[in-house]
């Protein structure tokens, strides 16, 4: 494959939405929910995640960031204990800040 193919390749797959985070098999039983929903948990602590928000000077599809943060923010509660997420920071520079909780009854 010549370079400019591969140039062009590499565009099509950064703006199409593509995922580079995989969740953990475990992290499918972590919510994300609202402050407001949050009730009978304790909180574990934040955790404040990162991905790229550009490929090669592309920037990436922004509902593919959000999901990857919260992705890897998923994958972190697994490792603390907790079973729920509640986003407390806006998208920034690739980066979200998110409260981790173990709730009862979830």
């Amino acid at each position: 494959m010549n370079k400019a193919a591969l140039f062009f390749a590499s565009i099509i797959i950064s703006t199409t939405g593509c995922s580079f985070v995989e969740p953990k098999p475990e992290s499918n039983s972590v919510k994300t929910l609202a402050t407001d929903e949050i009730s009978n948990c304790q909180s574990l602590g934040t955790v404040t995640t990162t991905v790229a928000t550009q490929v090669l000077r592309v920037y990436r599809d922004e509902e593919t960031v959000m999901s990857e943060l919260e992705i890897l923010a998923k994958n972190q509660a697994v490792i603390t204990g907790g079973n729920v997420i509640v986003p407390i920071t806006d998208i920034e520079d690739g980066s979200r800040t998110f409260r981790v909780y173990q709730c009862a009854a979830m």
